[in-house]
């Protein structure tokens, strides 16, 4: 039996069960603290047998890490209306990043339990599940300032989006290794505009 997306039934619960063990999980590490919550607390909270987590993930940080993988590098939240409204390319990558970080200063300390505990630079440039939606757009734009004639022509877009992608995350974990003491917005912003001032032909505008 499928359903009307042609995912497998069996198949379709599954992701259905995982989610339900990361939205527990999320919820409970706000409220509790990640040290404090415990799998049997998160079981219980997604209504599954201790035994299922395991299925899943082999240990608490792999949760830790799935919930990165989602709020930090993907683009589910990205409005697309929010990007193109912006006159230049320069401006749109910097609605991107704004985008991914929006909701990071209402969950610090969970995003610092992130960083340091399950979350490891490497794991998110490296992981492609992580990487293809966000690479993909920053590849798209630059691709497309060329065209526009903002970019130099022999700009190769992949290296340029690589860069992009490994800085936001180093940017974050400078962030958190500053105890949020500093704008995580103006510190991209920044990111964005070194890269930029080296592979633009056109004057910075405001975006």
């Amino acid at each position: 039996m499928t359903l009307q997306s042609n995912i497998p039934l069996r198949e379709y619960k599954k992701r259905q069960k995982r989610e339900r063990l990361l939205d527990a999980s999320l919820q409970l590490f706000r409220e509790k603290g990640y040290e404090q919550t415990k799998v049997s607390d998160i079981t219980r909270a997604a209504g599954v047998a201790k035994g299922t987590f395991f299925n899943y993930f082999p240990t608490k940080e792999r949760v830790l890490l799935a919930l990165g993988e989602q709020m930090l590098g993907r683009l589910g939240r990205l409005d697309a209306a929010d990007i193109f409204q912006q006159k230049t390319t320069r401006g749109k990558v910097k609605a991107v990043f704004h985008a991914l970080a929006a909701g990071l200063n209402s969950d610090q300390e969970l995003v610092k339990a992130m960083v340091y505990r399950g979350l490891r630079l490497p794991d998110l440039v490296d992981n492609s599940r992580a990487q293809l939606d966000f690479r993909a757009m920053l590849v798209l734009l630059i691709e497309q300032g060329k065209r526009k004639g903002e970019i130099i022509e022999t700009t190769d877009a992949s290296f340029v989006a690589d860069a992009l992608y490994t800085l936001y995350f180093q940017q974050i974990v400078l962030w958190c290794s500053r105890d949020f003491q500093t704008s995580l917005p103006e510190q991209l912003d920044r990111t964005v505009d070194l890269i930029f001032d080296g592979i633009s032909l056109t004057t910075p505008q405001t975006d």
